[in-house]
């Protein structure tokens, strides 16, 4: 039997996973990188879709020169 539209199909699958995770990532970072700038964080909030619990997590445990 030949899965080769089935192995395309979990192929374009696995890249679009890895790709919104990418994205997740980014908006996480950015988001962030707004609170540390002064940015409030019900507004961060809105925008990202990180809830202000999650939003002060990461930004507590969240590395880089502007902690």
């Amino acid at each position: 039997m030949d899965l080769a539209h089935l192995e395309l199909a979990v192929q374009r699958l696995r890249d679009a996973e890895a790709a919104a995770d990418a994205a997740r990532a980014d908006v996480e970072m950015e988001a962030v990188l707004a609170v540390r700038r002064g940015a409030a964080v019900e507004d961060v909030s809105s925008a990202s879709g990180i809830t202000p619990h999650d939003l002060i997590r990461l930004e507590k445990t969240a590395g880089g020169p502007e902690q």
